[in-house]
């Protein structure tokens, strides 16, 4: 044959139409001109190993069936395997023919039932083509597959279907348990809220004992350098007994708006030697930035700071813990953030800033460390 066209086979895009003619036009040319044929049907009968495989995958292959030869591995080899055109990669059935790897099982028990339980037992659904049957009903036998092919469709796309609802329903139950568990822990941090973890309001020494009037606050001279020791020191012992622990700007503050001043530099060394003596005489005790009153041995007080404009750098490491325990005392497990976030609400800060969320953290890490506090799965825990 020679042929001859205006037009290479190359030249001609297959993927700009829908119709067979100029995929097969253009295998076609491509043929003559190169020797080489790529049509899919072509490459798949070199696979087969009988000729009556050849003839199976060409009949159903014209009538839009995908087919596979040779499916699987050696001693199990699935003569033609029907690929299922809505989910690629899966298998319809696969169809067994009365060719080379039938005839060459040893034994009759292997040919006409070992094999075919073995590929069923993989999940296999198996449909025979007999070469007599073929050779005597072309028309009927095809019909027969394409019957078969057509009822594993169906079957096939009901499993997905129920399949697709099985993961929809397991879903949904996820999706209503998340929502159940998330109820619960909100009920729970709202009930955390509203029993023991509200700070006490914080207090503050409104009057001192040497006042010219009686809750007027302020002493008679306005001369803090001309007040004994010994009475500034009663100041200070009113102030930390009040306010223990509290920190020693705090302390400083308080103890000269008794005078209506501001602790400027020589007020401040005043002050200081005041608590000094304080400290020498066992009335207070210092631990860092924060005076504590003698009988600070007793567990550390848990005071809301709202509307005092107490800073956070400004709470001590021991109230903080009480509040860590009081969020975790009911049994509850939260997260970090979750955890710095209820401690914060202890305290009655209306929001977590920089400085305080890197205290309360630092707190709870060395909780960690110290066997305090268990963290799991579930979140972080105060230990029994």
């Amino acid at each position: 044959m020679r042929v001859f066209s205006s037009i290479r086979g190359d030249e001609i895009n297959p993927a700009a139409t829908v119709s067979n003619g100029p995929r097969l036009l253009r295998e076609f040319l491509s043929y003559a001109e190169h020797g080489r044929l790529d049509s899919t049907i072509a490459s798949a009968k070199a696979d087969t190993d009988s000729l009556l495989e050849q003839d199976v995958l060409t009949e159903l292959s014209q009538r839009g069936v995908t087919v596979v030869p040779q499916v699987g591995v050696a001693g199990y080899r699935i003569d033609l395997g029907v690929l299922d055109d809505v989910s690629p990669g899966r298998f319809l059935c696969g169809i067994e023919c009365d060719g080379v790897a039938y005839h060459s099982s040893e034994t009759a028990r292997d040919r006409d039932r070992l094999r075919q339980q073995v590929l069923e037992a993989r999940g296999w659904t198996i449909h025979r083509v007999w070469s007599t049957d073929w050779f005597k009903d072309r028309q009927g036998q095809i019909q027969r597959l394409l019957s078969l092919i057509e009822t594993a469709r169906h079957r096939a796309a009901d499993e997905a279907a129920s399949e697709r609802e099985a993961r929809e329903r397991l879903a949904t139950q996820v999706a209503e348990q998340f929502a159940v568990e998330a109820e619960l822990r909100k009920q729970e941090a709202e009930q955390i809220r509203t029993t023991a973890l509200t700070g006490e309001p914080y207090q503050r020494p409104v009057a001192s004992p040497y006042a010219s009037t009686p809750g007027e606050g302020r002493y008679v001279t306005s001369n803090i350098f001309g007040v004994p020791l010994s009475d500034l020191v009663k100041v200070v012992v009113l102030v930390v007994e009040t306010e223990s622990p509290i920190h020693k700007v705090d302390l400083l503050t308080r103890v000269a708006a008794m005078w209506g001043l501001r602790a400027g530099s020589r007020i401040q060394a005043r002050i200081l030697t005041a608590c000094e003596s304080a400290e020498r005489g066992g009335i207070t005790r210092r631990r860092g930035d924060f005076y504590w009153s003698a009988s600070s041995d007793q567990k550390c007080p848990l005071r809301s700071r709202s509307g005092t404009k107490i800073p956070a750098e400004r709470i001590a490491d021991e109230e903080c813990q009480e509040a860590i325990f009081a969020v975790l005392s009911q049994g509850h497990a939260f997260s970090l953030d979750h955890l710095t976030s209820e401690v914060r609400g202890v305290f009655g800060f209306s929001r977590t800033g920089a400085v305080l969320e890197t205290a309360i953290k630092r707190v709870i890490e060395d909780l960690l460390r110290e066997g305090k506090l268990g963290e799991g799965s579930a979140g972080i825990r105060l230990r029994s």
